[in-house]
């Protein structure tokens, strides 16, 4: 299997690969692609805490508080149960 450093785009052997949280990287820039993963991994998280923070401390059980909670965020509901795409890519090793 060949592998291809995130950075420099250059074919490598598996013996010459490095690998961080999923993405592959030569040696001339195996550091460069730790800091790389770990500011999209921390912007990531920081996307995915600003879809759910709306709901902390809100009633969202089968209440009638709940319930009206539920269907006036109904919207924010739906967008915080979704997978975003930008996830996906970062969870596969895209970059």
């Amino acid at each position: 299997m060949a592998y291809i450093c995130s950075k420099c785009k250059k074919q490598l052997e598996s013996h010459e690969a490095y690998e961080y949280r999923g993405a592959v990287a030569c040696e001339d820039h195996f550091d460069e692609v730790i800091e790389m993963r770990d500011f999209e991994r921390n912007e990531i998280i920081q996307q995915e805490h600003n879809k759910t923070k709306v709901f902390k401390g809100l009633d969202l059980t089968d209440s009638a508080i709940g319930n009206a909670n539920k269907k006036l965020l109904k919207p924010n509901i739906e967008i915080a149960s979704k997978e975003s795409q930008r996830l996906k890519n970062y969870e596969r090793g895209d970059s």
